[in-house]
């Protein structure tokens, strides 16, 4: 809860977000490892794309 308040008054650039994708890539990997039992880059690109999209809400149009 704390880090979706923290992130939430950042507006954060395409390239910042693709750096903090970058950095947790060996996560999301282990973590979707772990749920499904075998690698699946489906899930891994949904993942990526629901925290850009997180990440990325608070953009000033």
């Amino acid at each position: 809860m704390e880090n979706k308040r923290l992130f939430n008054n950042f507006n954060l650039t395409n390239k910042e977000i693709e750096k903090i994708l970058k950095e947790f890539d060996s996560d999301i990997k282990t973590a979707v490892k772990k749920i499904t039992g075998k690698p699946n880059q489906d899930y891994e690109q949904i993942i990526r794309l629901e925290i850009f999209k997180s990440l990325s809400r608070n953009r000033k149009k």
